[in-house]
C-alpha cells in the first residue's frame, strides 16, 4: 500500500496521539535508558546506516551503506576502523544492506549491489565470498545470518525467498516466493536465527514470520495497522535473552516488543507515548541488554540500556 506524505503523517499522528487501546487502557510503554549515539567512524561520518551487529568480542559493526563500508567500534562506542569501500573486487562493497556475526567470530555482509555474501574476519580482513544464486538465478541479498552449524541464511529482495547456503555458497534449500499467505513474502528483510527458529521481517506484508530451520512455518508476529502490536513498515528485528522480539517500524518511527509467545507487550517509550526514532531499520541486542537502533535518516546508531 502506498501512502502520500500527508496520509503517512496522519497515521503517525494517530498512533502517537492514541491514548487508549481497545481494552480502555493506556498503551504500555517501558523506558530504555539512553547511553550514546554512534555517528562517526574512524573514516568519517556515517551515511545512511542500515544494520548493526555485535561480534564475539563485544565490538559493534555498522553497515555504513551510503559509504559502501563497514564501520567497527569498540563496546563503548569508540571508533576503531572501517573495511570495505566502493567496488566489485574482493572485500569491496556496493550498496551493502545487512550484516551478521557468526559464533566463530566471522562477519557476514549482504553485499546487495554485487549480489553476493562476503565473509570477513573479526578485524575486517576479507576471507571469502559467494554469489547469492537461488533456484531462479542471481539475487540481491538483503540480510544474512549464520546459524552456528555451518548454514548461512539469506533473504532475497528480487525473488522474495529465504535461501540457505553452506560456507562454500552451495544452495541447500529455499522457501517462500511472492505472496501474502503464510510462508510467502513480499520483500523479506532483516532476519534472526535463534534456537532452531528463523525470524524474518516480511516488509510489505507488515509482519515478522517465524519458521523452523527446515522452512516449516510456525507463527506470525504482528499484522497491518497503526495500533499497539500492529505494523506499517517493519524493518528490523532482534531477540533478547528471554526470547522477546523487538521490531522496528520505519514508518511509525518506533520499536515494539513482543513476548516469547509473540504477543504484544509494550512500546519503547514512556508515559504511554512511544519513543520517536527516525527511520529505524536494523536492530541488535547484546549480552548486557543494550539495544542498538540504526536510524537511517539521522545517520547514526542509537544505543540504549533496556529496562
Amino acid at each position: 500500500m502506498h501512502l502520500s506524505h500527508a496520509n503517512r503523517a496522519l497515521l503517525v499522528a494517530a498512533l502517537l496521539a492514541l491514548p487508549l487501546t481497545g481494552q480502555g487502557t493506556a498503551i504500555p510503554t517501558k523506558t530504555p535508558r539512553h547511553l550514546l549515539h554512534i555517528e562517526s567512524s574512524s573514516a568519517g561520518a556515517l551515511l545512511l546506516p542500515t544494520d548493526v551487529t555485535i561480534g564475539n568480542s563485544g565490538n559493534i559493526y555498522v553497515v555504513d551503506s551510503g559509504n559502501d563500508r563497514i564501520a567497527m567500534f569498540g563496546p563503548a562506542g569508540r571508533a576503531l576502523s572501517t573495511f570495505g569501500g566502493s567496488g566489485a573486487g574482493r572485500g569491496q562493497l556496493k550498496d551493502p544492506i545487512g550484516i551478521g556475526a557468526g559464533r566463530d567470530g566471522k562477519i557476514y555482509v549482504a553485499d546487495a549491489g554485487n549480489r553476493r555474501i562476503q565473509i570477513f574476519s573479526a578485524s575486517g580482513k576479507f576471507i571469502s565470498s559467494f554469489p547469492v544464486k537461488g533456484g531462479s538465478g542471481l539475487v540481491k541479498p538483503v540480510d544474512v545470518a549464520e546459524s552456528g552449524n555451518g548454514e548461512i541464511y539469506v533473504t532475497g529482495n528480487s525473488n522474495h525467498k529465504l535461501m540457505v547456503f553452506n560456507h562454500s555458497g552451495r544452495l541447500l534449500r529455499e522457501w517462500g516466493g511472492e505472496g501474502t499467505s503464510d510462508g510467502l513474502f513480499r520483500y523479506p528483510g532483516t532476519l534472526v536465527v535463534r534456537a532452531g527458529l528463523v525470524y524474518v521481517v516480511d516488509v510489505l506484508n507488515t509482519r515478522v514470520q517465524v519458521f523452523e530451520t527446515s522452512g516449516r512455518f510456525r507463527f506470525n508476529i504482528g499484522e497491518w495497522g497503526v495500533g499497539p502490536g500492529q505494523m506499517f513498515r517493519p524493518k528490523g528485528v532482534a531477540l533478547d535473552a528471554k526470547g522477546r522480539a523487538y521490531v522496528a517500524d520505519s514508518y511509525m518511527d518506533l520499536v515494539q516488543v513482543f513476548d516469547s509467545s509473540y504477543k504484544f507487550m509494550y512500546v519503547l517509550g514512556s508515559s504511554g507515548r512511544p519513543a520517536k526514532f527516525t527511520a529505524p531499520a536494523g536492530l541488535a541486542i547484546d549480552s548486557s541488554g543494550r539495544i542498538y537502533v540504526t536510524e537511517m535518516l539521522k545517520h547514526r546508531v542509537s544505543v540504549y540500556q533496556l529496562p
